[in-house]
Formats: C-alpha cells, structure tokens, sequence
C-alpha cells in the first residue's frame, strides 16, 4: 500500500513515498525467511492501528507517510515475535514477553544505528500504550522504552558520535536524555529578558518582545501566540464574594480572558490570566496593537487592490512613471544605515532592490547649485511593483488562494486570518537585526525561524548577542520558543496541581503529555500528591504513606470495616489509572508498598509489583503464597499432597498451575499463550471466572473501586432506561451482578491489606538531598522555594527580621 507522495485519499500524507505491507513480515532485523501474516485477523488488526493512527481529534490533515510506515514495520515484527513466543497469531495474545522479544531482535539487528533503535523503541512503547488503554489484549503490557529519546531537531553530533561509538564497542548510552535544568529559564536569563525592556529601540524588537513576554506568562505554545487576533482580550465582570475579594488584595475588579485557537488536538479557545498579571497582558497588547497600527492601514489598503498595487501612495503621487532612489529610501526601505550619511543610506537602499531583482532604468549625474554633483537613479514604478509582487508570491505570502493570510488549523478544521486581524506582525525583514533592511510596505505575520533567530536558537544576530546580554557562562543567552511553556507546567507541577487539571490550564487533550514538561527536583518530586487524601480517615495510621520522622515507618495495619467508605475515599484520589493499573508506577507515585510478614520478601516484591518471573519463579512464588485466600482450592490440594509426605508431586501440581498472567485487576491462572480466554475476558468487567484470582498488589484496591464506581454509575443509568424499554432486564441483571462482584472483590482486597504491614520506602530527605545549600539556577527552582515558604506560613518580612536578628 503506497503512503505519502505516492498515497491517495488520506494515505496521501506529508513526507516522502513509503509502502506498507498487511501479508508478510518480509526480511527485516536479521529474519532470514519471508514469513507470511496469513491470520486475516493480524492483518485487520494492522489496518485498524493503522487507521487510529490519523485521529480526528489531531490537527494534521493527513498522517505523516513515514510514522505509518514505521508502525506497520513495528506491527510485523510482532507478528513474527509472537507466533515465535507463543505460537498464536491472534493479536490478543500480545504480551510483554512477545515485545520484549521484538525490542532484543531490533536491538541486535540496530546495535549500531542509535537513532532508529531508539525511535523503534518509543514506537513499540507507543503501541503497548494503545493496546493497555483500549483493553485490547488479554494481559497487560506495560513496555517501558529503556533507551531514552532521540531529538532529531536538536541532535548534538558530539554525542551522536559518542553514541555510536558506544555501540561499536558494544554498550549503548540510555541515560542521554536532555538535561531537565536546559528545558527551563534560568534566572540569568529571565534577568535579561527584563533588561531588553529599557533597552530596545526598533519597533520590531519591540513587537517580538512582548510576543516572547506574552510566552512568559501565559505559557501558550508558539503558534497559539502568533496566532492570536489583535481583539484577543475581553473583560469579564466579576461580582459577589470575588469582587470583594479583589478589592480586598487591590486586584483588577474584572477578570480576562484570552481568546485562542488551541493546537495539536486542544479544544481550548479561552485562556483565563492570572488576576496579578491581567495589567502586564493588557499592556502588551495595548503597546502591540499602537505599534502595529500603520502596517494595518498597509495591509488595508493593499488588500483593497487586490494586492495588485504594492507600491505606497507618497510613491503612487509621483507624475512621472519612473522614481527616483532617494523617493524609494524614504517611503519604500528603510536600512540600518540611518544615522549615518545619506549616500550611506542610497547604497543600502540600492544593494536592497537589486538583491530582489528590481534593477534602476535611467540614471542622470546631476551637478547641484554649489557645483557638486550626484548620480540620480530612477527605477519604474511597474518594475517595483512586480518585483515586490514576485517577492511576495515566492515567500508564498501570496497565493492563489491565500493573499496574505495565516491558515490555523484547529480542531481540523481550517481558520484563514488575514495578517491585518493578527496581533503580531511585522514588516518584511523588521526582524533581522543585523543588516535591518526593511520593506515597509511588506507586512508580514511572526513565523517560527523569526522567532528562533530572535531569541538565539537558531543561526544568525539574536537580541541578547545585539545588546551583549550574557549568561552565567558567558555566551550570550539563549531561549527556546518552548521554554515559558515548559516552566508554566513546571510551576504547576510543584504547587501539587492534579494532571488532569494541569492538562486543562495548559490547553492539553492527553494528559500524559504533562510528563514532558516536568523537571522536578529530588525536593520537588520527593513530595507525594496524597498525604492529604486521608488524613482524616481511620486517625491517619492505617494508610499514613508518610511519616514526620527521619526513618522510614512501618506501621501497623488494622482490620476495619471500609466497604461502604471506599467508593467516598478513593472518588477524588489523584491517581491517573496508569497509576492505579501500574503497580511500578504506584508504587513510584506513593512511595509504599504493603508487605505480609508470612511470606518472603522477594515473595512480597512480586505480589506488590505484579512481576511474578518465569514458570519456575512462578512455581516458587506460589508455594509461598497459596492460602485459604489466593487459589484456596490450589492451597488445599497441595497441602493435602504435602501432608501425605508427596514432596514431588505438590511441586509439579503448582509447576503444572503456574500460569500467572497480570491484568488490571487480579491474575489469570490459565495458559492463555497457549489456549487464550474463552469467556472474553469478562472478569476485567467484574463477572466471576474460576481461573480468575486477587492478587493485593500496589493499586489493585484503588482500580477495583474505580471500577465499581463505573459501575454503579452505568448501573443507574441502566435502571432508568429499563423502566421504560423491558428489553434492557437481561443487561440490567448482568449489571447488577457486576457491581455485586465487584464489591466482593473489594472487601477481598481491603481485608488482604489490612492483614500487612505498611512501609514507607522513602526516607525523609536530607538538607543536602533538598539542594539547600545549592545556588537556584532557575526560575522553577526560585519558586519552589517560594512555595514552600509560603506552605510553612514564612513571608519575605520574616526573612528580614531574622536576617536582622
């Protein structure tokens, strides 16, 4: 199947031509034989993943030719894996065994070629992601990419070049990732940026400043900011408690919002500013649209004609059909060379004309009254305005179907903004501050090259190099247009703010994007979002995850009685469901685990982390932990072998049961590598099943109630659409018996905990842990010192009374 230049339809994505294959494996990381997918059910599978790879809720409007390429590429490998592993060809089967399986033959054939492996390896954990959220397979996969990320827009070829040469002597750099402190602001940095406040001077260092300010404070990305409209704000009364309120801290007696077109998939259209920075954004704006308003009124009148006449009216006024260089240099060009002589001026103005091909038609020496002379050079008005229209349409400013306008694409759906409606605009070349050739009558919007070579991160003269502002190290500071952004969500990442709500302020749709754009500390991700969750419930012992100690605690489990207040408990918990579902990742999260002092302890680290090993580990694993709770009619069949003095036949009963498959709640003990699930796998939606089992690892409590509130809730509505249609019993008693079971599985799992013994894995850290003695370097590290201050109830007067003191 032809994708990209060669694709039709919607196959006929960006990027260059590319084939994808649904039959056969075909020769790929070192498989010597064509091996055909013959399971027509593998190939529907493909296509299906192939198709959600172009999700509407994107903003492209068409899928990139080689990322399908590359999943397809990724999909036949499985294939090959786990008919390898296990036999099976049916996709359901898909395991953690059968991708890690792929990623070793990748990572043999790929030893030397860091860049695809590790693109292959986020691939295959993009995949094992789709496949966990969807519930599509039997048993969750949860591959974990252990090679890092590969920045092909910003490669270093210092450390590509050390990479491959680590893989030529058989070692692989996995810890490249890009240092977290490089993503943020530093101090330094932010220092400048209020420095250039009193210090530029041209119009369009002065508009680009303020769009990178506007960055700052709202941490929009790049492309929202300069798309915004120059009528962005609007004031919002506000009223009651909150207007008394701001009254009372001297805020704005209204609030402000910032209308927007969100991008990559964001359904956001509103920005709400922070009450203490509503006068900071109502002054860019304001200064933006001023300095802005006489490349409206060109591009007004411009549009007026067509964009048929470039040419200024002070230009159009000449009777004669040719103009002289001096008319041209002061209506049509502006130089860097002002300031200095006029035939300085001329020069520029002319090497300006010719570089776009706009050669003069006459020139005349002229001898002035005091016997000086001058050569006069004429240019025809028709070949300026052709050759200002030639520039335009190969800047692709102008188009056939697009006369100076900016397509945004929100939603997927296509919003043309004429320039003159844009907020930040310049003229052509206002932003080139070296040379500062300006053509006045040119007005275009802010593109991403612009703003690079402006803030220092791309070739060329960079405000901070111009004005000579250097960082600590001393080269001239540089920013990212990213960077505000990622220090927004830094910020709300240390003040405790859920994912989800930080997704909502970000104008974020997948809220495992927010792991991209944290760079905590050891102090700032050492602090748990749930000691406050149930401080109230139980006098805080049973599930106390922290301690005001310096040692790590254990404590104490009691037997309580929680059924009917775990549903209340757990509705608000701050856990994502990867959280919950993830025993790792948990266990990351809380920073404890709960331990059962009768079993051992690799015994306890398997039952918490859901990582039970091979057949024999799992052998093992069982005859330390079968009882009158987890596989009672195992427990008692072994036993009654061991009491009969059958050492060897107990042993091989639990080898021949050790069939441990995790999923998201409890275990299956049937073999489905080798003979799948034939009942559907219902007991994932609460329904009893004699292979299923609870397990009491990290988090399991926590999805159980998840899903007995789904259930409860789909239950209600279940309920009112069967008092009207008796066609819905048969669904409704099914729902019925779900949400029954589930509250049996939930009692289960509570009474499993309660009979261990919480510990705490994390030590309280140390001062020198903390970075206490360490000099903030940047703005987030500045403000969570804040925040902490601020939690332990300290203001800067008191920082001054003991300072005193």
């Amino acid at each position: 199947m032809p994708l990209g230049a060669k694709g039709v339809a919607w196959l006929s994505g960006t990027g260059n031509a590319a084939n994808a294959q649904f039959n056969v494996v075909g020769k790929i990381n070192n498989i010597d034989q064509i091996m055909e997918i013959s399971d027509e059910t593998y190939q529907d599978f493909m296509k299906a993943y192939f198709v959600s790879s172009f999700s509407p809720n994107k903003d492209a409007e068409t899928p990139s030719g080689s990322t399908l390429r590359a999943s397809n590429y990724l999909l036949r490998q499985l294939y090959y894996s786990l008919k390898f592993k296990t036999g099976q060809t049916n996709p359901i089967y898909l395991s953690s065994e059968v991708f890690d399986h792929a990623m070793g033959m990748i990572a043999e054939a790929k030893a030397k070629d860091t860049t695809n492996l590790k693109n292959s390896a986020i691939g295959l954990q993009a995949i094992s992601r789709f496949l966990d959220e969807k519930k599509f397979v039997l048993t969750e996969i949860n591959f974990v990419s252990k090679y890092g990320s590969h920045n092909t827009a910003n490669t270093k070829k210092r450390q590509k070049a050390i990479d491959v040469k680590l893989a030529e002597e058989g070692k692989l750099n996995i810890n490249d990732a890009d240092d977290d402190k490089g993503k943020l602001i530093s101090i330094k940095a932010f220092l400048n940026v209020i420095a250039l406040i009193n210090i530029v001077k041209d119009d369009g260092e002065i508009i680009l400043l303020n769009l990178l300010l506007l960055l700052i404070i709202t941490g929009f990305r790049f492309e929202e900011t300069s798309s915004l409209k120059k009528d962005c704000t609007e004031r919002v009364p506000i009223k009651g408690d909150a207007l008394k309120l701001a009254k009372k801290f001297k805020l704005c007696e209204y609030n402000l919002k910032i209308n927007y077109l969100g991008m990559k998939g964001s359904k956001q259209t509103v920005h709400w500013v922070e009450p203490n920075a509503i006068p900071l954004v109502e002054a860019i704006v304001a200064a933006v649209e001023e300095l802005t308003k006489p490349y409206r009124r060109v591009l007004i009148r411009e549009r007026k004609s067509g964009f048929a006449d470039l040419l200024p009216p002070e230009i159009n006024k000449i009777d004669n059909e040719t103009v002289e260089l001096d008319d041209i240099c002061r209506h049509l060009l502006t130089s860097s060379a002002g300031g200095l002589y006029w035939s300085d001026i001329r020069d520029k103005g002319k090497k300006a004309l010719t570089n776009i091909g706009i050669l003069p038609v006459e020139k005349v020496k002229y001898v002035g009254e005091k016997a000086s002379s001058k050569e006069l050079t004429y240019y025809s008005k028709d070949d300026l305005n052709k050759g200002f229209i030639e520039l335009a349409t190969k800047k692709k400013y102008l188009k056939k179907d697009s006369q100076f306008n900016k397509v945004v694409t929100h939603q997927r759906k296509r919003y043309p903004i004429d320039y003159e409606e844009l907020l930040f605009i310049i003229p052509y070349g206002g932003s080139n501050l070296s040379r500062g050739r300006i053509y006045k009558n040119l007005i275009i919007y802010i593109t991403p090259p612009i703003m690079q070579r402006f803030l220092g991160s791309a070739e060329g003269m960079s405000i901070f190099k111009k004005y000579e502002l250097f960082d600590e190290d001393g080269n001239p500071t540089e920013l990212l247009t990213h960077m505000p952004r990622h220090n927004i969500n830094t910020f709300l990442a240390i003040a405790g703010i859920t994912d989800h709500l930080q997704a909502m302020l970000m104008g974020r749709r997948d809220i495992r994007q927010n792991e991209a754009y944290k760079h905590l500390s050891l102090a700032q991700e050492l602090e748990s979002p749930l000691p406050d969750l149930l401080d109230d419930f139980d006098g805080g012992h049973q599930f106390d995850f922290f301690s005001d100690t310096n040692n790590p605690v254990i404590q104490e489990s009691e037997l309580n009685d929680l059924v009917d207040d775990l549903d209340e408990l757990f509705s608000d918990s701050p856990l994502d469901e990867m959280e919950m579902t993830n025993p790792v990742k948990y266990t990351k999260v809380t920073g404890q685990m709960v331990f059962d002092q009768d079993i051992s302890l690799e015994s306890n680290f398997k039952k918490s982390l859901h990582t039970y090993g091979d057949k024999d580990e799992q052998a093992k694993y069982l005859a330390d932990m079968v009882s009158e709770d987890f596989l009672p009619e195992l427990n008692d069949a072994y036993n009654e072998l061991l009491n009969e003095g059958k050492k060897e036949e107990a042993e091989e009963l639990l080898r021949r049961h050790a069939e441990l498959n995790p999923l998201v709640l409890g275990t299956c003990t049937r073999n489905l590598a080798q003979w799948g699930c034939p009942f559907g796998a219902k007991c994932v939606n609460g329904e009893e099943c004699g292979y299923h089992a609870m397990t009491g690892r990290s988090g399991e409590l926590e999805t159980i109630v998840k899903h007995s509130i789904d259930a409860k809730n789909n239950l209600q509505k279940l309920e009112q659409i069967a008092e009207k249609d008796d066609a819905f019993n048969y669904s409704l008693n099914k729902a019925r018996n779900s949400v029954s079971i589930l509250d049996k599985m939930k009692k289960k799992s509570q009474e499993a905990l309660a009979k261990g013994i919480i510990v705490t894995l994390i030590d309280k850290p140390t001062p020198e842990q903390l970075g206490a003695f360490k000099k903030p370097t940047t703005l987030a590290d500045y403000f969570a010192i804040e925040h902490q201050r601020n939690k332990k109830g300290y203001s800067l007067d008191d920082t001054v009374v003991e300072e005193d003191k």
